[in-house]
């Protein structure tokens, strides 16, 4: 319990961190007036503003307890993450077709950082749906059960 509220601190700490980077990036981004190298600059921020959002969402796993999902809710998440899986798939296969046509480095390396951020969505939806959805799912039996198993009332005239 003591390791969950110096890993609470120190998550508190990097999401500070991520936010202030980004705003440093996006600043920096304004004193260029090449367009590309600002728009990576700017994508660079972006990322470091999702990194703090997911340190927040840590701190927030860690800090308390997370709703338990119903089947239903599972099952609408569940399509939900599909959906996102199956765009991520094409966006890998139109990038990678898109890398096999270029030899223009600068396009290059634009388009693989895409493809290796294209991948990284991928394998996080899966995991994201095997890891976190599918453990915060409560049967209709476990929540009956939970409610009713150790009450005194359960099974007995007038409970």
């Amino acid at each position: 319990m003591e390791e969950e509220k110096n890993l609470v601190e120190v998550f508190k700490e990097f999401s500070t961190r991520e936010e202030e980077y980004a705003r440093k990036l996006v600043e920096s981004a304004k004193s260029f007036r090449h367009p590309v190298l600002q728009a990576l600059l700017k994508a660079i921020s972006r990322d470091s503003e999702k990194h703090s959002e997911m340190y927040r969402a840590l701190v927030d796993l860690l800090a308390r307890p997370q709703p338990v999902l119903t089947g239903e809710e599972y099952r609408l998440i569940a399509e939900s993450i599909d959906a996102h899986i199956k765009v991520e798939k094409e966006m890998i296969s139109l990038v990678r077709e898109a890398l096999g046509k270029t030899e223009d480095p600068r396009l290059r390396v634009i388009l693989s950082a895409i493809y290796d951020d294209e991948l990284k969505h991928h394998s996080l939806l899966v995991s994201l749906k095997k890891n976190i959805a599918e453990r915060e799912v409560m049967s209709e039996e476990e929540l009956w059960d939970a409610v009713w198993k150790e009450s005194p009332w359960h099974g007995a005239p007038g409970g």
